[in-house]
């Protein structure tokens, strides 16, 4: 509040864990404005649905609860509508990120941006979403910015405008020494001997453990320490854009314990790892690609045979690449921690043969006589598509039409989309077919992880796999690349070499993809339950995605 108040500053970017009070904090701000200092205010939101639930939800109780504000309201409480809040001194805006002409409609001089990182990508095709609404503002001199966000990556966002600004850290004295400090994930400790995230959590077993002196500081300590801190900048040149960094460390809601257990919970799984370093450390995500080569691919060969279940797996899915007169398919077997087992790897040219290799076809479990069935396929619809809708929609829930996406917004690994439509009425057919788009630049980061891993090995392929299928999987590396328009660069992958076919690889990807659909569809499975204990539902098809500790695979 300090920093919106001073008229010094211009811009203050706040990048934030989830769930700290950042957009609680931005909501302070917007009530300062009503009732100190009126002028036409716009609030952005990711999507036109978020801006409509954060003003019926968050901003008119909010008014509607403080006397100071109330007294701006005309009495005509029409004057209170979802998106625009007509005051006796002011307006209020709303809007979503993905309505261009909702941004580029008003002047206005305070501009309120939530969860920037969310918000779709400009492409140098469509208008950046934050530009748009700060060109609103160029006829007040004395306009202010509040840009706030939990943080994605480097080329987040948040993260860009976070490094440009003062970049403010909360330090907090040291109850033992005195010592200043800020609060970091890596001196909360444990006992070695104790691994289980919910016996940590349930116990408080975890504590904090002084960069400076080593002594242990409870969760008792953190209320007063909090008292204590203050801000300091980690720039020395004064800026216009005021910084503030915040992790989940902090929370006052959460204890040492309860963080211990999340990262444990956490750390086997890349999504899982990946939301708790954005959405609790409020850290950017960053990861070294290691390059996948035939070579190394070849040293990941085990001692089965083709069509053989090795012992660990759990689950079958697969992936098929549609071409233009022929089909390339990938059988791949799931075990705990994302362990995976390469089943079956060929090239067809019928819909039969997909047919009777995916769905007709037992695989025996190696040492045994168990037999298990391909649980989910994903099948790529960029060729053929009318075919691949009629396909999925006949094999039901074993089968998911996918397309893949250089991008999706907020990071996501998939989106789905229900693309049965009435064409008279224009609404969702129910059961209608959904369309998963695939981040594929996301995919293929997670599958060189886990092709690269070493301790433990995560990939593994059948004894002797065909040099086709080695050349294919290895076809592509990650390169760095500029946008001609905007000039932002961005690492996206690509073939080694223009003429390199990579049918195989997008094969893996999609059987990769359809062991994590089939994770999202039980965990919501699982919430449905949940929230609704009435109702009944088959656990012999999701037992196999837990762990006996509750950890999805």
């Amino acid at each position: 509040m300090d920093a919106f108040t001073d008229p010094a500053v211009e811009e203050i970017t706040i990048m934030a864990a989830s769930q700290v009070g950042k957009t609680e904090a931005m909501l302070n701000m917007l009530g300062f404005v009503i009732d100190q200092d009126p002028g036409p205010t716009l609030l952005v939101l990711p999507r036109s649905d978020d801006a409509k639930s954060v003003s019926h939800n968050r901003v008119r109780p909010m008014i509607e609860s403080s006397q100071a504000l109330l007294k701006y309201v005309p009495e005509n409480s029409d004057d209170l509508t979802k998106l625009e809040y007509h005051f006796d001194r002011m307006v209020l805006y709303f809007a979503g990120s993905n309505s261009p002409a909702d941004l580029a409609s008003r002047p206005i001089r305070y501009l309120f941006l939530d969860e920037v990182d969310k918000y779709p990508r400009f492409s140098g095709r469509e208008a950046d979403p934050i530009k748009l609404a700060q060109e609103r503002q160029k006829t007040f001199w004395n306009r202010k910015t509040v840009k706030v966000s939990t943080p994605t990556t480097r080329e987040g966002y948040i993260f860009r405008e976070y490094e440009k600004s003062d970049q403010r850290r909360f330090y907090v004295p040291c109850p033992h020494c005195g010592r200043k400090q800020v609060f970091v994930f890596s001196q909360i400790k444990w006992p070695k001997e104790e691994s289980l995230p919910e016996k940590i959590k349930s116990g408080r077993l975890a504590w904090y453990e002084c960069r400076f002196c080593g002594e242990k500081i409870g969760d008792a300590h953190k209320h007063k320490m909090m008292q204590a801190g203050e801000w300091v900048s980690e720039k020395k040149e004064p800026s216009r854009n005021r910084g503030f960094w915040i992790s989940s460390l902090y929370s006052p809601w959460l204890t040492w314990s309860d963080i211990a257990c999340e990262f444990l919970k956490s750390k086997d799984y890349i999504e899982l790892l990946m939301n708790f370093v954005n959405s609790w450390l409020a850290e950017v995500w960053e990861e070294k690609i290691e390059e996948t080569t035939a070579d190394r691919l070849r040293s990941l060969a085990r001692d089965y045979d083709p069509g053989t279940v090795p012992q660990g797996v759990l689950v079958l899915t697969a992936g098929v690449d549609v071409q233009k007169d022929h089909f390339y398919y990938v059988i791949r077997g799931w075990g705990y921690g994302e362990e995976s087992w390469l089943i079956r790897a060929e090239r067809v040219e019928y819909w039969e043969d997909i047919i009777e290799a995916l769905f007709k076809t037992e695989y025996r479990r190696e040492g045994s006589e168990e037999r298990l069935t391909v649980y989910m396929t994903c099948v790529d619809s960029g060729f053929r598509t009318d075919e691949v809708y009629r396909f999925c929609r006949y094999w039901g829930d074993k089968s998911k039409a996918v397309k893949g996406l250089e991008d999706i917004a907020g990071g996501r690994f998939y989106r789905a989309n229900k693309i049965d439509i009435n064409s008279k009425t224009g609404a969702v057919i129910p059961g209608g077919l959904v369309l998963w788009n695939l981040n594929v630049n996301q995919y293929k980061d997670k599958m060189n992880r886990l092709v690269t891993s070493k301790d433990p090995c995560k990939w593994h392929l059948y004894r002797d796999p065909s040099d086709e299928y080695l050349a294919q999987v290895s076809s592509e590396h990650k390169v760095l690349i500029r946008n001609r328009t905007t000039g932002k660069a961005k690492e996206i992958w690509q073939k080694k070499k223009e003429a390199a076919a990579n049918h195989f690889l997008d094969a893996e990807i999609y059987a990769l993809s359809a062991a994590d659909i089939i994770r999202a569809l039980n965990m919501r499975m699982e919430n449905m339950k949940t929230h609704q204990p009435e109702m009944k539902e088959d656990h012999s098809r999701r037992n196999w995605i837990r762990k006996p500790g509750g950890a999805w695979l």
